[in-house]
């Protein structure tokens, strides 16, 4: 949002990891223009929101910062403003609202299984444990 330009309604707060990605000069403006609360999510939200993103296999596709993110909107139940497909699915799953800036909202949510391409056993980790061949993730609609 701070890039887009794109101010959702209500009280904005983000964190500090959001804060330190800002390279550009407007974009870093709008964080103030935009009168943002920077706050650190605590470790019980952390948690909550790392234990989420492995349920639903998005654990490797989201960074250190949206799992920050993730934790400050699960402390306030607020939506979460973001365009990043993984975030989404994540929020979803937890119950949070959503709110896109630029790009389409995800239509379902989904969970990511991974399965060896050797044997097709699912498993968790990078590699199959029974053959050793890495891992490939496969998209399963929830329900």
């Amino acid at each position: 949002m701070f890039i887009w330009g794109k101010r959702p309604e209500g009280e904005l707060i983000t964190v500090p990891a959001v804060e330190a990605e800002l390279k550009d000069i407007r974009a870093r403006s709008r964080l103030h223009i935009y009168e943002t609360r920077v706050e650190s999510p605590t470790t019980i939200a952390l948690k909550a929101a790392r234990d989420a993103a492995e349920q639903t296999g998005d654990i490797r596709s989201l960074s250190a910062a949206d799992l920050e993110v993730l934790a400050k909107a699960l402390e306030y139940n607020a939506t979460l403003a973001t365009d990043d497909y993984a975030l989404q699915n994540v929020a979803l799953h937890l119950g949070l609202k959503i709110e896109p800036i630029g790009q389409p909202r995800i239509k379902k949510e989904r969970k990511y299984v991974q399965r060896c391409q050797g044997c097709g056993q699912r498993f968790e980790g990078e590699a199959c444990p029974d053959c050793g061949t890495p891992a490939r993730k496969k998209k399963r609609c929830m329900r």
